[in-house]
């Protein structure tokens, strides 16, 4: 079988380069790596001399699997760079904007390219990759767009790290990307200095714009325009968080993102428009043209996302062989598009969306001949929706680990999203190409684009209908990286089982799934008997958890309870999934609530003086002063706490230390910058244990 698909023989070893750079990058130099590449090709042409021999005949195979693989590791330590400009430091640069500036919830973010770098009065010309961005209130730069090249002067600071327990990487998300420095802009620190846009990508843009225009004047708005311009042109900019979070919890996400479905169904349409040209001489070339061209167009007006990228490049693999009359693997074909992609992009490898669409398909491919066998029906329509539950049912066998490993839920109802949700994607997506075409005639452009909004709506209207059911999201469904290892080496077990038979691959694929199930109870047992106190870091509030087994009591400043755990959605979400803590076990608080409720927990509580809130836990105190006007009293009559917490609201440092003696000084991310440093000269003035949160990190007790 291996014979049959040479690029899954070559694929293997590459990727095992790429992962042992990924880890190992720093140990080998350039040159170093370039000198045993060079013995390693020596090798190969070595083994060539001697194929003839059958006895050395690994000798070939070895070689080719050492270059494949240092070539893994030569191409991605090539990628993983470094930064060439100065961190915590006032400069001016010239910047190129690579995208245009996206609406954020507080701010305009833009991926930016520095051209020219000014330090010592001195241009220099430079060529990264930084992520800029600008005040929200900034009216002039939501009128930048792709190839604005703007001058600017700022202080460039590295991607901040994670400082709350289990939080998203954000550093590393943006370094896979390679962007290695961020900037705020302030209105005031940038001018606009030229145009200078590529041509081809400018085209994109333009036509994007030019749809959304059409979709805007055929009535199309708000939350079906959002849905619209993400499902036909991977453009989520519109999107809101609830629309995003209410297609998750359906199981209807994937419509959302630009994948291989719509490729294929784009793809279908255009070869169906271009049958007259399979009737002329060399019009089978011409056509195979066309649906090349056409498809990396697409890819590249739809942001290049790693499935698109996938789902073009295996589908011009297949034109290419039936161009040639020759047939293709589908194993083959999906691993030579993944060799080339990692070619060009090894980074990808780490890329959630690049692994759930070459593990979807994998598992469609395999796994829905298999379920599809299970039932024999007759009836067209019924067989229609069988076939439905049957390529849902084998996408969700090869995404269900990469699912709990990365999202830590599960669309309970996903086949029943899939019914509707996967039939209006192919009217939605047909419509909106005739909306497109016709929209130069009235009448019939009115007509579709009634009919259009219509199936958004619906759309729309299932989907939250089916997230608002009993029980339509598991949440809280954590598991680690050997769990994930060892649920995917159980459906491998299984798939080559289904194709063996061999009865020794059931026994360690069931194996496999018990070590999967003990690795679960050993988690659970473990985040069952912690109890921990933690403040979280937080800009917008001080924040402060109390985890008991597998419950979860939060505060928070000035808020109100309902809305606490989803302002802090951001630190606070890791947390929750890795202690596999639910939505109906956290238990949340303002300051000025918890006294009034009767909320008890072993070795917690919490009071109220004119002094601040006091918190004891696990045998210490911790006191949270909120008095602007501190009492004062002699420091024969200070009182000892374990710790102090200073935030926003706390009294200066001088009236407090004059009342109470900490053992630490901890410090939230609601302190301004500049009172941090007041506040460090006075702790090492008075040999206090400071800890800063924006610097260091939540606190856990």
């Amino acid at each position: 079988m291996l014979r049959q698909v040479p690029f899954f023989k070559l694929l293997i070893p590459f990727v095992l380069g790429i992962v042992l750079a990924f880890n190992f990058a720093s140990i080998l130099s350039t040159i170093t790596l370039l000198t045993i590449l060079l013995a390693c090709f020596g090798l190969v042409i070595i083994s060539l001399s001697i194929a003839g021999k059958w006895h050395l005949r690994w000798v070939f195979g070895f070689s080719i699997t050492l270059c494949l693989t240092l070539a893994g590791f030569a191409i991605t330590k090539n990628h993983i760079g470094s930064t060439l400009i100065e961190s915590e430091t006032e400069c001016t640069a010239l910047v190129k904007l690579l995208e245009p500036p996206q609406n954020r919830t507080s701010s305009y973010r833009a991926t930016a390219k520095v051209t020219m770098l000014k330090s010592n009065d001195v241009w220099t010309p430079i060529d990264e990759k930084v992520m800029l961005y600008f005040s929200s209130t900034d009216s002039l730069i939501e009128h930048e767009t792709y190839g604005s090249v703007l001058a600017i002067s700022v202080m460039f600071n590295p991607p901040p790290k994670p400082l709350n327990p289990h939080q998203f990487n954000y550093r590393h998300y943006l370094e896979r990307q390679q962007i290695y420095q961020t900037a705020y802009v302030a209105p005031e620190k940038w001018v606009f200095v030229k145009n200078d846009p590529s041509r081809l990508k400018q085209l994109a843009y333009n036509l994007r714009n030019k749809l959304l225009n059409i979709y805007a004047k055929a009535g199309i708005e708000a939350e079906n325009l959002a849905v619209l311009s993400a499902l036909t042109m991977g453009y989520k900019d519109l999107l809101d968080q609830e629309t995003r979070r209410v297609f998750a919890a359906s199981g209807a996400m994937h419509i959302l993102a630009v994948s291989g479905l719509h490729v294929g169904i784009l793809f279908s349409t255009l070869s169906l428009f271009l049958f007259f040209l399979s009737r002329i001489k060399k019009g089978k070339i011409i056509k195979s043209a066309i649906l090349i061209a056409f498809l990396w167009f697409y890819a590249f007006f739809t942001g290049l996302s790693p499935s698109v990228v996938r789902a073009s490049l295996m589908f011009s693999l297949v034109v290419v062989g039936m161009s040639f009359s020759r047939s293709t693997n589908i194993y083959n074909t999906l691993s030579a598009s993944a060799f080339v992609i990692l070619m060009v992009n090894p980074m990808l490898l780490t890329n959630i969306g690049f692994q759930l669409s070459y593990f979807a398909v994998l598992s469609i491919v395999f796994f829905y001949p298999h379920i599809y066998k299970l039932a024999y029906i007759k009836n067209r329509l019924l067989n229609k929706i069988w076939v439905l539950i049957a390529v849902s049912l084998s996408a969700q066998i090869g995404t269900f680990p990469l699912s709990l490993f990365y999202f830590s839920q599960f669309p309970n109802y996903f086949l029943l999203t899939n019914l509707y949700a996967i039939p209006l994607a192919f009217i939605i997506l047909y419509l909106a190409i005739a909306l497109i075409l016709f929209s130069p005639i009235p009448f019939i452009f009115h007509g579709l684009s009634w009919l259009l909004n219509n199936s958004l709506t619906a759309l729309n209207f299932l989907t939250s209908l089916t997230e608002s059911l009993p029980y339509s999201t598991s949440t809280a469904l954590s598991i680690t990286a050997p769990q994930l290892l060892a649920l995917s080496l159980t459906i491998v077990l299984v798939a080559i089982y289904l194709e063996s038979k061999r009865r020794l691959l059931l026994f360690l694929s069931l194996s496999s799934l018990i070590l999967f199930f003990g690795l679960n109870i050993n988690k659970h047992f473990t985040t069952i008997n912690s109890n921990e106190l933690t403040v979280f870091a937080d800009r917008s509030a001080t924040l402060i958890g109390y985890k008991h087994a597998n419950r979860l009591m939060l505060l928070a400043s000035n808020e109100h309870k309902d809305s606490i755990t989803t302002k802090h959605s951001f630190a606070l979400n890791g947390y929750l999934n890795y202690n596999r803590i639910k939505q109906s076990n956290i238990f949340s608080y303002s300051f000025d609530s918890v006294l009034k409720n009767d909320y008890q927990l072993n070795d917690f509580s919490i009071t109220q003086n004119k002094l601040g809130f006091f918190i004891y836990a696990k045998g210490k105190t911790m006191l949270i002063p909120h008095s602007q006007n501190y009492p004062y009293a002699e420091k024969r009559n200070k009182l000892n706490i374990d710790i102090v917490l200073l935030n926003a609201n706390s009294p200066k440092l001088d009236y407090l230390l004059a009342v109470v003696k900490p053992a630490t000084l901890l410090v939230d991310q609601t302190v301004p910058y500049w009172e941090i440093e007041n506040i460090s000269k006075t702790a090492h003035r008075e040999g206090l244990v400071l800890h800063v949160i924006d610097k260091q990190g939540a606190y856990t007790l």
